[in-house]
């Protein structure tokens, strides 16, 4: 038999309509022809007959045509036929991200079915089965929302270093001469989101938003100058005329003005001409650091710490050469 196709999907009678229509009776007690379609996901049958009866409940029941009132039924009538088309109402599950239920469908393919329960579909979400699947009893159709979102993070770019050759700084010295500030980088990331979580992600731009700074290092050339037959890394020289003293208890702490206990190799200068913590070389005395001031040490003057009065006498006052070292 060739599938029977109508245009006409309204109206549909269901629920309350459909026992209505069910019950209805026809206009006349003639011996009439009645013709009866019936749709399931499954596919569809047909039956013709002649019947005295009026109610289309009493037609469906004579044709053994079992009908609910959640099928839908209409009634059309073309030449002096009767018409009577019936369409199941079968159970599905339907799926989403926030809601999972029972619906009772008389439509059998999952666009109709959507199109019925209200649920619009964005560009990128999807369905399965897809739209143009057909259902059966207790299938399960699945919306899942897709869409886009970007967001922007930034990030740190890493500084160059370059090095330039000094020749006023003794090889194996080195001297930062520019120090490296580290850039700013804007990453722009597009998200595939579904149903709430992501699912995929792609970097769409970056965007430099401060570049880096190169650092820049000094690096020695120039021999080592050689004091008292050492290679030493000086830096510079001061001409300074120097003094002795120590730690005596009557006047003194026993303590430096940096903190720490006076003793040989800590000196005493004036911070403006040398800075506290610079390492130096004394001929005649030796390695030291200035760790201590003076009242009386007061431009280019320095007073080297002995440990006893009689080291200190016997230095006495000699105008020298002092050479700053490099750390």
């Amino acid at each position: 038999m060739a599938k029977w196709t109508f245009k006409a999907v309204r109206p549909w009678l269901f629920g309350a309509l459909a026992a209505a229509t069910i019950g209805t009776g026809l206009a006349s007690t003639q011996y009439r022809p009645v013709t009866i379609h019936v749709f399931s996901p499954t596919g569809s049958r047909s039956m013709r007959f002649r019947t005295f009866k009026t109610k289309v409940r009493n037609i469906l029941a004579q044709a053994r045509v079992p009908v609910t009132q959640r099928d839908r039924v209409r009634i059309t009538r073309k030449s002096g036929n009767t018409i009577i088309l019936v369409r199941e109402a079968v159970p599905i599950w339907v799926r989403t991200a926030h809601r999972h239920f029972k619906y009772w469908t008389t439509e059998y393919h999952v666009g109709s079915i959507l199109s019925a329960l209200g649920i619009k579909l964005a560009p990128l979400d999807k369905v399965r089965p897809p739209l143009t699947a057909a259902i059966s009893t207790g299938s399960t159709v699945d919306v899942i929302r897709q869409w886009l979102t970007k967001k922007s993070v930034t990030s740190s770019l890493p500084f160059a270093v370059t090095y330039r050759p000094d020749p006023r700084l003794v090889k194996g010295r080195r001297q930062v001469l520019q120090h490296g500030r580290q850039g700013v980088e804007s990453t722009t990331i597009q998200y595939l989101v579904q149903n709430g979580s992501p699912l995929s992600h792609k970097i769409v731009a970056k965007k430099v938003m401060k570049p880096p700074s190169p650092e820049v290092i000094a690096y020695g050339t120039a021999p080592a100058a050689t004091v008292d037959g050492q290679a030493m890394p000086i830096e510079r020289r001061l001409y300074m005329v120097s003094t002795g003293y120590w730690p005596n208890p009557s006047w003194s702490t026993g303590l430096t003005a940096s903190g720490t206990p006076a003793h040989y190799g800590v000196v005493a200068v004036d911070p403006a001409i040398i800075p506290l913590g610079t390492h130096l070389y004394v001929p005649g005395y030796g390695y030291a650091v200035a760790q201590d001031t003076g009242s009386a040490i007061i431009g280019d003057r320095i007073d080297l710490c002995f440990n006893n009065q009689s080291q200190a006498i016997n230095w006495g006052v000699r105008p020298l050469e002092v050479y700053i070292l490099g750390n």
